[in-house]
């Protein structure tokens, strides 16, 4: 839910929904059908900060913004190399991504929005405080957050891109 109170929807399993946006009272408000967002098929994350949604939807894993109330191009798109990042952050320029596919489930990749992509400028693995790996895991990106609940789903860590 965004700070006006819409409630923010990314739908997954190849769903040609794609991402949504529903008022307080459950009217459609905002919908991707109309927005040239490449391969959207899937979104894999989603975040939401203020009245702003970010995503990074599969096949093609762009960073995508979303401010349905900004009438000059409400979607703007970055090109992005990570591929299958589960959360992101966002803070100013600054972007975080978490997870991936196999060995990078645990991947932190940093990158800076330049032009039209992002470049990526440190990839490191999240691991848990005492150094071990996370684990089986659920995970949410907040605006500059990612929380990550790790097994046995008892506690939530925090990783804060704007500090």
């Amino acid at each position: 839910m965004d700070e006006a109170g819409q409630l923010w929807v990314g739908h997954f399993d190849e769903n040609p929904i794609g991402i949504r946006r529903w008022s307080a009272t459950g009217r459609p408000t905002w919908m991707s059908d109309d927005a040239y967002i490449p391969g959207l098929f899937d979104c894999y994350a989603l975040n939401v900060s203020g009245t702003t949604a970010w995503a990074c939807p599969y096949t093609d894993f762009p960073l995508v913004e979303i401010r349905p109330d900004r009438r000059e191009r409400p979607v703007r798109v970055w090109e992005n190399q990570v591929r299958g990042a589960r959360a992101v952050a966002v803070h100013g320029e600054r972007v975080a991504f978490y997870g991936g596919y196999g060995e990078a489930q645990d991947r932190l990749a940093h990158g800076e929005m330049v032009g039209t992509s992002v470049e990526q400028t440190v990839v490191g693995l999240l691991t848990m405080p005492d150094g071990s790996v996370v684990g089986r895991r659920r995970v949410v990106g907040r605006g500059s957050r990612i929380y990550v609940q790790a097994e046995p789903f008892t506690e939530w860590g925090v990783f804060d891109l704007s500090s």
